[in-house]
């Protein structure tokens, strides 16, 4: 393993491809140059079958520099196939594009083994290589270079279409290794010991005086639990799923904290049944109660969803201390920021946007934008 490495960072340290590319083509090689080897043997041990007196170097050349002709234009043709794939919803306007392809492809192969074999002739065996009409040849030649090209395409569509798969399958793991992470969190938030206490505490004071209202703030307590237990397969759900768990949380918190806890909920209706990632929204409230409680006398926080140009825009808005490191800065600001700018880089890449920000009178503002998917589109 410790030389395999050190060959891998030689290739690296010396700009060259990694040592599997190296392999990958060295085998390619071998390959086209077996398919030569066998072309010159049908044909030379034809001409002897036939009584013939073949000429070696003729047949040997004119399949060797055919077969390593393609090996040339291969990786063209590889780069092509990736770029411009044949699918369920393209194939009839792509279709036509591959058809020149073909022809395109066909034309350079039948180029390059004419200049190298007029090379190689003059070269090795000091003559003029015939190559005859070179219009007719282009046309000759083209009938068996269109199969040539088919087969390579297909060949390529389905390597990349397992990588792709592969691709898939990683991201998924990942995906639920970021689902995990985030119950968890979940569980950790709500199963912290002080808050049990606290709740737990609350609910048996609040029994003496109020019972209906001790047995209601058990009932959130208990559905708050057991919804995110639930949820353990959760990637996406509806806004409004992820609202009923954030309202279970505020009703027990305000139980506690009474009229020292405003929360406000800003929500378009248009997006209630749009797609959001599980647990997206609860460990930002969490961050907001707990450092607003410590530096102020009464929090507020908004939660505000939008549909704009396509997209879901979240909010989330406090009135507590904001950041106080530097902005941008996540690790001393609790593990909800850093964990849901995480998973929404795994679920949507390149297609979402979460920043956050101090507000210029005081507070902390969240916003995540991601791409806008009503349930019944999943």
């Amino acid at each position: 393993m410790e030389t395999r490495n050190k060959i891998s960072a030689w290739f690296a340290g010396h700009g060259l491809p990694g040592q599997g590319a190296v392999v990958k083509w060295l085998i390619i090689f071998l390959f086209f140059t077996l398919i030569g080897v066998m072309n010159f043997n049908r044909f030379y041990t034809n001409e002897l079958a036939e009584g013939e007196t073949p000429s070696f170097h003729h047949y040997f050349i004119n399949e060797m520099t055919g077969a390593y002709a393609v090996l040339l234009l291969l990786p063209a043709l590889l780069h092509f196939a990736r770029k411009f794939p044949l699918q369920r919803g393209n194939w009839l306007k792509r279709l036509p594009v591959h058809l020149l392809a073909s022809v395109i492809f066909g034309a350079c192969h039948t180029m390059l083994m004419f200049l190298s074999r007029k090379l190689l002739y003059a070269l090795l065996l000091q003559k003029n290589y015939d190559y005859g009409h070179l219009g007719y040849r282009l046309v000759m030649e083209y009938q068996h270079q269109f199969f040539t090209y088919w087969v390579i395409y297909g060949i390529a569509f389905f390597v990349n279409m397992r990588r792709e798969h592969q691709k898939q399958k990683l991201k998924t793991a990942q995906l639920e290794q970021q689902l995990s992470a985030a119950r968890l969190q979940a569980l950790q938030m709500q199963l912290n010991p002080h808050f049990l206490f606290n709740t737990l505490n609350l609910i048996s004071s609040t029994m003496y005086d109020d019972v209906n209202a001790a047995d209601k703030m058990m009932a959130n307590l208990s559905d708050l639990l057991r919804k995110t237990l639930n949820g353990a397969n959760w990637q996406e759900h509806a806004l409004k799923n992820e609202l009923e768990l954030v309202d279970l949380y505020v009703k027990i918190m305000k139980a506690r904290f009474h009229e020292k806890l405003l929360v406000k909920m800003d929500i378009d209706d248009e997006t209630r049944e749009a797609q959001v990632p599980g647990f997206i929204l609860q460990p930002l409230v969490e961050n907001s109660i707990r450092y607003g409680m410590e530096s102020l006398q009464s929090t507020e926080i908004v939660i505000l969803s939008r549909k704009e140009n396509g997209k879901m825009k979240l909010i989330v808005r406090d009135n507590g201390p904001g950041i106080v490191d530097a902005p941008g800065k996540l690790s001393n600001n609790g593990v909800g920021l850093s964990n849901t700018a995480e998973r929404l880089e795994r679920l949507y890449g390149p297609n979402h946007r979460f920043q956050f920000q101090n507000m210029r009178d005081g507070g902390l503002e969240v916003e995540m934008e991601i791409p806008f998917r009503r349930s019944s589109e999943v």
